[in-house]
């Protein structure tokens, strides 16, 4: 029997981990995102400003994000209109909304994968009309949902499940719409005011946090409440609802509004815009609440808005709404401050947290849409003249703000795109403005070198290297100034994006004055001019001195040999006599690749003479194309080199191995192995050791090791195999893509093999029901997989039953197969076991949360139930004839036997639960249900037989 001191073991067990879960950050999520991130440094001294005004008046462009294309798109919330910009050309395209006076707010743009292959599609709610759009641009198609009157929906998130997330400011809900089927979920919130149009909470922004983890898959959805003075977060998949009020700081009512997600080194963290002048950051658990950091924003009454999260800096930017700024917040160093207590409760049922306030409900319904074909309408916007914008105030506490031009432009949202530009939207419907920071656009010109001489009659050139220092490309045209008369400059290009190179050749003739001249090298880009001086100097002709000795070295067609490793090749050479008296001119070459050896027919005589250059290559020489250098030279000094030269192609004969596998596609089921052959195949000169690996993806527990692990290759078409064994661990299943690599140096190749892990199948009832997807049969997997595999306890009790099953489970399963009457038998047999299951099944969920007992009760209801259905019949058959040789006092030890086996596999249960023993939990929970099989199928027979023996 369980002693008091042993369940208060396994009860504080399961405390703790209850208590794991209530985190507001899943310990997964800190990992999710890449942990190289790049450190924050120190704020940016100057922006690069460019603003372009909406070819809309008076449009009030309101929320703004980018595609994947680096094209702008945003609403136009006076006017009615979504709007896309192109910066690349300054086009402007605007799209008139079906709904009249909708009140366009938030955008989300995402790539899609449709029917039409992977589109933009442009999301984003109509707050007047109580709608969500989305605008495909594939097809110019914008499908509309309208929501319950008074909704007003406000912010928008689009999760990776093309779910549209959106809180509804108006009902005080948050909502999610499938649009696959068109089914609309809402959450209404605790303390909803029940009047649409009129809210108690005003929820405005919302951000879906997607946690997947080795063991489960949830959704978080942040969301602001802006009268409600709180921070939420919804697990969609418990409903468990988690607020922090901000009213339990002490400091007045904050009506946040806007939210992201960013991280602080490994860990995430929530950042809140708030209309206290405010700027907060929500961190990790400490075991009592979550830690909390606020900073107050350098400029007063600045009403910061519309937020976004830019990774590669660690900073969050958003917009100062009242006072024209645009401001960052480092997040580097954030969350040193105060604690912030939570509190939890749940909207709709989850054991272990209170029941959210009414009227706090979920619903869920299908809604219909209607589809339109809005036209956009293109313009041609030229940007208002760019400007610097240097640092206005900061950094204060990690905030870094910059003045817009106009104090009064109403900044609204901010997004940051994959270039690092920050763009926003300027709502004030007389500034009607979208704006861009960029690093300045700042480049220089060099030419290299500094100073030519040339003669009369010749060319010069000069290499000009134009840089890009920082910003973004544009176009540069070069000139020359102060160049003298007579002097033709040639630049090649004259204009390009810089960065860029190009060559300045200068062509003079007999008529070109001589002397030095100083010039400059001009670059004009984007207002901006820079400049690199150079000199040339330009020399008379001199006279021709008197003909002296003279030869030229030529290769006489074909100039190009292609030859394998191994094979020769040859060039034939002439020396020719040019002027004066003949000499001796020997011949050299060189340019030559390793391995490789030549000699000349002649290496040497007075010019006019031939002579063949022979070339000798061996298997080890390099592939490749080598340019041969033919010179001729005298003892004097005098060299020339072949007017052409010729070109060597050695081709490099194959030096590789293939792989291959006996399987390309490997079925197993969980906790079995297999074993595969590989084998490996050299190709031409290979020859050598090859070492064979294995990986998974996605990772899993899945093992793939070779025997040997290195095989020895020789050239020429020899096969070498090894042994590869996969192995597939009890908690794994689904399709994993295998990858076998052989290496040896270089090359390495790779194979591909499709491992699929099944579920270990439950082969009689199968059998039985002639499906796997009968009723029972799903039943009896779901208990299994869902319930009791989920537990310490089960997984291990269920290692030992798997080991006994499935030793006779195939055979019988085969004869069912084959036999119509056996199965009929078999169904009869275990109608009820299907019962009893079914009442332990029923045990295990009264548990709740307690779920390692509830394995553990219900591994014990159905051992009795089994044994008193199946066996306690035979037994009494069997003992009734021995009814008077066993009497009451061996029944008696019989039964304290069996008493003191229970309470010995109870307290090695409560010790292996306690201290997570794997090997003597599989002994003491299948001995426990063992014991109590046999102790329940005894006790009545041993009743009936004391009674007789009694009479």
């Amino acid at each position: 029997m369980m002693t008091k001191r042993n369940l208060a073991l396994v009860v504080a067990f399961i405390g703790l981990m209850l208590l794991s879960t209530v985190s507001p950050f899943p310990a997964a999520a800190a990992t999710s995102p890449s942990n190289e991130r790049i450190e924050a440094v120190s704020p940016i001294q100057k922006f690069s400003l460019t603003e372009w005004s909406v070819p809309t008046a008076a449009s009030g462009p309101y929320g703004v994000g980018e595609d994947t294309n680096g094209k702008v798109w945003f609403t136009e919330n006076n006017t009615n209109k979504i709007a896309r910009f192109d910066p690349s050309n300054n086009n402007f395209t605007e799209w008139a909304i079906t709904t009249a006076n909708s009140g366009p707010h938030n955008v989300f743009v995402k790539l899609v994968t449709t029917s039409n292959g992977t589109v933009t599609q442009v999301f984003f709610t109509e707050f007047a009309a109580n709608k969500i759009a989305r605008f495909d641009t594939s097809t110019n198609t914008l499908k509309e949902w309208s929501l319950t009157a008074g909704s007003n929906p406000a912010g928008i998130y689009v999760d990776d499940n093309n779910d549209i997330w959106f809180a509804e400011s108006g009902r005080d809900a948050i909502g999610r719409l499938r649009t696959s089927t068109g089914n609309l979920t809402e959450w209404i919130l605790p303390g909803a005011s029940g009047t649409p149009g009129s809210p108690a909470l005003k929820p405005w922004s919302v951000y879906v946090q997607v946690v997947h983890t080795p063991s489960y898959s949830n959704r978080f959805v942040w969301f602001t409440e802006m009268l409600g003075n709180s921070v939420g977060r919804l697990e969609v998949t418990s409903n468990r609802l988690t607020l922090w009020n901000f009213g339990t700081l002490g400091f007045g009512s904050y009506q946040p509004n806007d939210l992201t997600i960013g991280i602080f080194q490994t860990l995430p963290v929530a950042i809140i815009t708030n209309g206290n002048n405010k700027v907060s950051v929500l961190g990790n658990d400490t075991g009592g609440g979550s830690l909390y950091q606020e900073t107050v924003l350098p400029t007063l009454s600045s009403a910061p808005l519309g937020l976004t999260y830019d990774a590669p800096r660690n900073a969050a930017w958003f917009s100062e709404n009242n006072v024209g700024n645009i401001a960052n917040l480092n997040t580097t160093n954030v969350l040193a401050g105060q604690l912030f207590t939570p509190t939890y409760c749940t909207i709709g049922p989850l054991v272990g947290s209170p029941v959210c306030a009414s009227p706090a409900t979920m619903v869920s319904k299908n809604i219909t849409s209607t589809v339109s074909y809005p036209v956009g309408v293109s313009n041609l916007i030229s940007p208002i003249a760019s400007r610097n914008v240097a640092i206005h105030q900061g950094p204060v506490g990690g905030v870094t703000e910059y003045s817009l031009p106009n104090a009064t432009s109403r900044p609204t949202y901010v997004s940051v795109d994959s270039a690092g530009n920050v763009w926003f939207t300027e709502n004030n419907v007389t500034i009607n403005r979208i704006g861009r920071f960029s690093i300045p656009y700042v480049f220089q010109i060099s030419a290299s070198p500094g100073s030519r001489s040339v003669t009369r009659g010749q060319t010069a050139t000069f290499s000009l290297n134009i840089t890009l220092t920082s910003g973004y490309s544009q176009t540069a045209q070069l000139s020359l100034l102060n160049a003298p008369s007579g002097l033709t400059p040639v630049f090649t290009p004259q204009s390009a994006s810089a960065p860029f190179n190009s060559t300045l050749t200068f062509v003079t003739t007999n008529s070109t004055p001589t002397g030095s001249f100083s010039m400059t090298v001009q670059a004009v880009s984007g207002g901006l001019t820079a400049t690199a001086p150079i000199i040339l100097s330009v020399g008379a002709v001199t006279p021709p001195p008197p003909p002296t000795f003279d030869f030229s070295v030529n290769v006489a067609a074909p100039t190009t040999a292609s030859v394998n490793q191994g094979e020769s090749a040859s060039f034939s050479v002439v020396v020719t006599l040019v002027s004066g008296s003949a000499q001796l001119v020997n011949l050299t070459a060189s340019g030559f690749p390793t391995g490789t050896t030549f000699s000349f027919t002649t290496a040497g005589g007075n010019p006019t003479f031939s002579s063949t250059l022979n070339i000798f290559t061996s298997q080890n020489t390099p592939g490749g194309t080598y340019p041969i250098t033919i010179t001729g030279s005298t003892s004097a000094g005098l060299t020339h080199n072949a007017a052409q030269t010729p070109v060597l192609s050695v081709v490099e004969l194959p030096r590789d191995f293939n792989l291959a596998a006996a399987s390309n596609q490997i079925t197993l089921v969980q906790s079995s192995r297999t074993d595969i052959l590989v084998t490996v195949v050299s190709v031409g000169y290979f020859d050598g050791n090859v070492s064979l690996s294995g990986s998974f993806a996605p990772s899993s527990g899945l093992t793939a090791t070779f025997t040997p692990p290195t095989v020895l290759l020789q050239a020429g078409g020899a096969a070498a195999q090894a042994t590869m064994e996969i192995t597939a661990p009890k908690n794994t299943v689904g399709t994993y893509q295998l990858t076998v690599t052989g290496t040896s140096g270089n090359p390495s190749r790779t194979h591909s093999v499709t491992i699929s892990v099944q579920v270990s199948p439950c082969l009689i009832a199968t059998a039985t029901y002639g499906s796997a997807l009968a009723p029972q049969v799903q039943f009896l997997r779901d208990f299994r997989d869902q319930h009791i595999m989920n537990t310490f306890a089960g997984s291990n009790f269920m290692t030992a039953f798997n080991a006994w099953y499935y030793s006779f489970s195939p055979a019988v399963a085969q004869y069912e197969s084959q036999t119509p009457a056996a199965r009929s038998v078999a169904k009869v047999v275990l109608y009820p076991l299907m019962g009893i299951l079914q009442f332990s099944e029923s045990t295990f969920v009264a548990f709740g949360s307690a779920s390692e007992i509830g394995a553990l009760a219900a591994g014990l209801v159905a051992g009795a139930l089994i044994g008193l259905t199946y066996l306690a019949i035979p037994i009494l058959c069997v003992l009734w004839p021995l009814r008077r040789r066993i009497g009451t006092a061996a029944k008696a030890r019989l039964m304290r036997t069996i008493a003191c086996m229970l309470a010995l596999l109870f307290l090695g249960f409560a010790i292996a639960e306690t201290f997570t023993l794997p090997i003597l939990m599989m002994l003491s929970s299948a001995a426990l249900v063992l014991v109590s099989l046999v102790a329940v199928s005894l006790l009545p027979a041993l009743f009936v037989t004391e009674l007789k023996r009694k009479h």
